[in-house]
């Protein structure tokens, strides 16, 4: 470990000899003994030693307190060595800041102690000096708001980050108030907080704050309390701006509980499941297409659901070929044996933080659908039956055209085939007018009409053969509604 260097500045050689005697006894290195002011200011800055004992009144026309004023700048712990206690003298040197003062004659002890002192204190201040220039950078480059607040929550002290955040520059919270940045809402918090800082106690919590330029910004803020002497005295504050972040939260939140109403809303049943087939999460609807529960599925096989297993492996071997099946019919067994028919729709994806694939999709319950269609079908193969087979001619109008007959309408009209009589008007089969004098066309249009308003009608009219004979017949006219379609049924009997 390197010896402390000291300067002794003394004019009476007997008094530095004996200093320096009793340094050296005690580890000290006393790299010179200067007599006089001037060439005091030289060595001093040429040795620049770690402490100088120095004489106040030097025989010279500087001073010591002529030398510790000038080397002032230098941050060199001074102790003053004097035989004077004049009040006038002690105070300009006081002003100088020494480390010290040693009155002559003084003992051995007293020089080593105050020595000692001298050094102790100069490295305390240093660390100080340290530590705030430390605190100093931080504050000053850190992006977090750091902010001291008094009892009333006035600005005592900002950074720059702090006043930017706040929508400001430092000058404008020299008499700026917390709580003008509050609304009514978020006064209530600050107090709840100031409490507990008279407890002694530190908290995190989040504040709304409006700035000078009506914006809102969203606070994280950690609050410690102030005391000197045990006494209260204000807050202190470290905050950064939380505002995207809560945005993000906010967004993120209705997202969410927008998925959840439509998740628990939505009338297709959603599934997501492992690639093995186990059920991660369904939604509520399976319980309205079926005797399960949503709790009781999760963690089950939807594979197992499968009326057929070869359909569940064709499936499979499809959606892994493609990687998605959209409106793939399958047949699920229901907790009661009922057999539903579903169309699915899957899609494979893969995790991107695990790597795991996983399926998500949907079901559609068509069972009724299927009913329903088979029913359609059912009914028009009986329709057709009579149709082809009713020994009335039948015509089928839409937007009164032709297009269809039975063989009993073409043996009526005297055609062939059905396509000379598809496409034409009824009334370009009849007489230009009928028996009581009034247009075909008109009329037959007139009746149209009135079918689609009543259901169905029944009158007498005059026909044409294809040779052009005139015949009487009675006509029953039936509205239909097929597949969205408006449909006329014309029965036609000849009269005797």
């Amino acid at each position: 470990m390197l010896k402390k260097q000291i300067l002794i500045v003394e004019d009476e050689n007997v008094v530095a000899e004996d200093i320096k005697k009793i340094l050296n006894n005690y580890g000290y290195d006393v790299v010179g003994i200067i007599p006089s002011g001037g060439a005091a200011i030289k060595s001093i800055e040429k040795l620049h030693p770690d402490l100088i004992l120095l004489d106040i009144m030097l025989n010279d026309e500087i001073s010591g307190i002529d030398v510790a004023t000038s080397i002032n700048n230098m941050n060199i712990p001074i102790i003053y060595l004097t035989a004077y206690s004049d009040k006038d003298i002690i105070e300009r040197a006081r002003v100088t800041g020494p480390f010290g003062y040693l009155i002559k004659p003084f003992r051995e002890r007293e020089l080593i102690a105050t020595i000692q002192m001298a050094f102790f204190k100069y490295e305390m201040e240093q660390e100080l000096v340290e530590s705030e220039a430390k605190f100093r950078t931080l504050v000053e480059t850190t992006e977090e708001g750091i902010s001291m607040f008094d009892i009333e929550d006035n600005f005592t002290f900002i950074n720059e980050a702090g006043a930017k955040i706040f929508g400001g520059v430092i000058s404008d919270f020299e008499d700026a108030n917390l709580l003008d940045y509050l609304n009514k809402f978020n006064k209530e918090k600050v107090y709840e907080n100031h409490n507990l800082r008279k407890q002694k106690k530190s908290s995190r919590y989040e504040l709304e704050i409006i700035r000078k330029d009506g914006r809102k910004r969203y606070l994280n803020i950690i609050g410690s309390p102030r005391f000197i002497n045990n006494k209260y005295v204000g807050t202190f504050g470290i905050f950064n701006d939380i505002t995207d972040k809560k945005m993000s939260q906010l967004k993120l939140k209705r997202t969410i509980d927008s998925y959840t109403r439509i998740f628990e809303n939505i009338q297709d049943v959603y599934y997501e499941t492992e690639f093995d087939g186990t059920i991660l999460e369904i939604s509520p609807s399976i319980e309205q297409d079926s005797s399960y529960t949503r709790k009781e599925l999760i963690g089950k096989s939807i594979y197992d659901l499968y009326y057929n297993e070869n359909q569940h492996d064709l499936f499979l071997t499809k959606l892994t070929k493609e990687g998605h099946v959209t409106d793939y019919e399958i047949i699920i067994v229901d907790i009661d044996k009922t057999l539903l028919n579903c169309t699915i729709n899957a899609k494979i994806i893969e995790d991107d933080d695990s790597g795991k694939v996983r399926i998500i999709g949907s079901l559609k319950n068509i069972t009724e659908q299927r009913k329903s269609e088979a029913a359609c079908k059912e009914y028009e193969e009986k329709y057709k039956m009579l149709f082809n087979s009713s020994i009335d001619a039948v015509l089928l109008l839409e937007s009164n055209c032709i297009i269809d007959c039975n063989a009993a309408a073409l043996k009526l009209f005297g055609f062939k085939n059905k396509s000379e009589l598809l496409n034409l008007n009824p009334a370009a089969i009849s007489p230009v007018t009928q028996e009581n004098n009034k247009n075909s066309h008109e009329t037959f249009e007139k009746y149209i009409k009135q079918t689609i308003s009543k259901g169905n009608l029944k009158f007498d009219w005059s026909f044409t053969r294809n040779n052009g004979d005139p015949f009487p017949v009675e006509v029953w006219l039936n509205h239909l509604k097929y597949n969205d379609r408006s449909l006329i049924q014309s029965t036609i009997r000849k009269k005797d």
